[in-house]
């Protein structure tokens, strides 16, 4: 009997099956596999706080978009974990786009609640022209140039600031390190990590007429970005007045009505 040699045909179907592989446009391409996936909640509401019902909300790449409700309320499920974007779309108002990193860790079940705030046109371009005048005013005062340039210092930006709901100046400035808040006779009151703290506002030396008093006349919404030099870090200028205390904390703030 005439053996049949299978080798070569098994080859062909191998190239064959290579080539249909590649000729299938990008587009149509499998995604790649992720570690897992992941439901994302979250909340839309407008600049005053109100709920926005009805509005689009997609992971771009995710597969899954999803409406708010009455309440603003939004739930999308089986999406990717890992670095994504929150996209929020509807009629008459500017689309946002929010980073998250999302994950299936218990403990990091914060990650995928996302809350977004959808403003008008009109009030993002309103936004986006104050946004422009601040950076503008922040570089013209060496703070971006700083930031990118002086190590083990600690930088806090007006989009880091947008991001916190402090109430208070001392309660949004607790938050860096080097910073302390202490409980005081009128209220909080920030120190240094050893305890000795230099503050400058808008680049002058700021002389405390009693303790927490930056609280008292310093409005939270009127801080525009911080710089924080830590103990044993001398700071550059504008904020080297005076003895020289390296034992000391330095803190800058700057205020949107003197630099803005």
């Amino acid at each position: 009997m005439k053996t049949i040699n299978t080798i070569p045909a098994l080859l062909l179907t191998i190239a064959l099956a290579g080539c249909a592989h590649a000729a299938v446009p990008p587009e149509y391409d499998v995604a790649p596999s992720t570690s897992g996936t992941v439901t994302v909640t979250g909340r839309v509401v407008d600049a005053s706080g109100k709920p926005v019902p009805d509005a689009r909300v997609y992971v771009p790449g995710a597969g899954t978009v999803t409406r708010t409700d009455a309440n603003g309320n939004y739930t999308l499920t089986n999406v990717p974990d890992g670095p994504q974007e929150v996209v929020v779309r509807l009629r008459g108002y500017a689309p946002e786009r929010v980073d998250a990193k999302f994950s299936t860790k218990p403990s990091d079940r914060e990650r995928n609640h996302v809350d977004v705030r959808l403003l008008t046109t009109s009030q993002a371009a309103v936004l986006a022209d104050q946004q422009a005048r601040d950076s503008a005013a922040l570089a013209q005062r060496g703070f971006y140039q700083r930031e990118s340039s002086i190590r083990g210092a600690y930088f806090l930006t007006p989009e880091d600031i947008a991001a916190t709901k402090a109430i208070t100046v001392s309660d949004l400035l607790s938050r860096i390190p080097y910073l302390i808040q202490v409980p005081g006779r009128t209220g909080p009151v920030l120190r240094g990590a050893q305890g000795c703290l230099l503050t400058f506002v808008d680049g002058l030396s700021w002389r405390p007429m009693f303790p927490g008093d930056l609280n008292t006349y310093v409005p939270v919404n009127d801080v525009l970005a911080a710089e924080v030099y830590p103990p044993g870090q001398l700071a550059p200028p504008p904020f080297t007045r005076g003895p020289t205390r390296l034992n000391c904390t330095t803190l800058a703030i700057w205020t949107r009505s003197s630099v803005g």
